[in-house]
């Protein structure tokens, strides 16, 4: 049995891309889908808004779900020994 996300479970993970600066995947409500990292919710016209770092504002009510975008790749590139 899943899960069904409501709007403070997705509040609650785009406010947790804004702190730890992780990427999410953002499922919109007209089939579009993106991978991004929030900066921060605003209002805006009376409305509730995402900041995207790459992308444009988006309305809060746009967003049909979000989910955690791909882990962070741990690497030894740059380390020396």
């Amino acid at each position: 049995m899943a899960h069904q996300l409501d709007v403070g479970d997705i509040i609650d993970m785009i406010e947790e891309s804004v702190m730890m600066h992780r990427p999410i995947v953002v499922h919109l409500r007209d089939g579009r889908r993106f991978e991004d990292r929030a900066r921060e919710i605003i209002k805006w016209e009376g409305h509730d808004h995402v900041v995207f770092h790459d992308h444009e504002l988006t309305p809060l009510h746009a967003i049909s779900s979000v989910q955690r975008g791909r882990p962070p790749e741990y690497t030894y590139a740059g380390k020396r020994m």
